[in-house]
């Protein structure tokens, strides 16, 4: 939809103090848009609503959404008595978030998220809230394979706080933050942005109030048939961006790699370093780690 001079300034006034500024009255939004009442009403039709009550009815129905809570969800999302394939009638539910997904963050914006994790000059910081926290670690986990100064933000408030010190310009924070929107993790995405941060926030389509001052902003659907919200298409959003930081990164981070196996092979991190044969190399582990690993069985 394109709109016209006019419109494009009540969409910033919405945008601006959402969706409290679609609330008030006709005559206050146009005076707070600086545009006519007949032009407000008029923007309204053209979204599709019958009049500005039918706007107002649609904003109250997304803010008590924006704001649901697993124990207000249990009637809503409960399966119905005649559902007797649960596992199939979860995944396709899934299937479906993820189709939603596929359709909600432009090219540009993705890009623009790859350009922000390559960044050589950044360093990079992940963080997440109580249910989101183990996305924020599975984004560092990868990425600080790829390359160096990687953080991830993670152990108890204080323990969380305390990396403020270290946040300055050209960082950048990848944030978690879904419905019903943590505190905490607000106030500190909010400190690091006010520190010179860039921000790059992964939420739902309710949207967390870290997207005001966020860089860039990647939204997903978590609708799915449980009480509490999915988080599968939020775990393809991070994978696709691993996926293609890997690609951007080739060149500098396959060294990097490299090391990281010779190293895990020196400790006997994994099974396969005792194997005699790794990647057609003879490798012989250290004989306390083989010692190790024999008294373990």
């Amino acid at each position: 939809m394109v709109f016209t001079r006019a419109e494009l300034k009540i969409v910033r006034q919405l945008l601006s103090n959402y969706p409290a500024a679609g609330l008030n009255t006709v005559a206050h939004l146009a005076a707070s848009a600086g545009v006519s009442n007949p032009t407000v009403l008029r923007f309204v039709n053209r979204l599709g609503f019958e009049g500005h009550p039918d706007f107002q009815k649609a904003l109250l129905s997304e803010v008590q959404e924006r704001m649901s809570s697993p124990l207000s969800m249990l009637d809503e999302r409960k399966p119905s008595p005649e559902q007797r394939n649960f596992y199939q009638y979860f995944l396709q539910a899934s299937i479906h978030a993820l189709e939603s997904a596929m359709q909600m963050v432009p090219s540009g914006d993705f890009e623009a998220a790859i350009e922000a994790a390559a960044d050589p000059n950044a360093r990079i910081f992940c963080l997440g809230g109580r249910f989101s926290g183990y996305l924020a670690g599975l984004l560092w986990a990868h990425m600080r394979q790829l390359r160096g100064d990687t953080y991830w933000i993670n152990g108890t408030q204080a323990d969380q706080v305390d990396h403020l010190v270290d946040l300055r310009k050209r960082d950048v924070l990848f944030v978690y933050d879904y419905r019903r929107y943590q505190v905490s993790t607000l106030r500190f995405a909010r400190q690091a942005s006010e520190q010179g941060a860039r921000i790059v926030l992964f939420t739902d389509r309710w949207v967390s109030p870290i997207s005001e001052f966020a860089k860039i902003t990647l939204t997903t659907s978590v609708d799915t048939a449980s009480p509490y919200d999915t988080m599968v298409p939020a775990v393809a959003q991070t994978e696709a961006l691993i996926a293609a930081l890997t690609t951007r990164l080739d060149r500098q981070s396959r060294s990097r790699i490299e090391r990281l196996e010779e190293l895990r092979r020196t400790y006997a991190i994994t099974e396969d370093a005792l194997n005699p044969l790794i990647d057609g190399k003879q490798s012989v582990p250290p004989a306390d780690s083989v010692n190790n690993a024999e008294r373990q069985r």
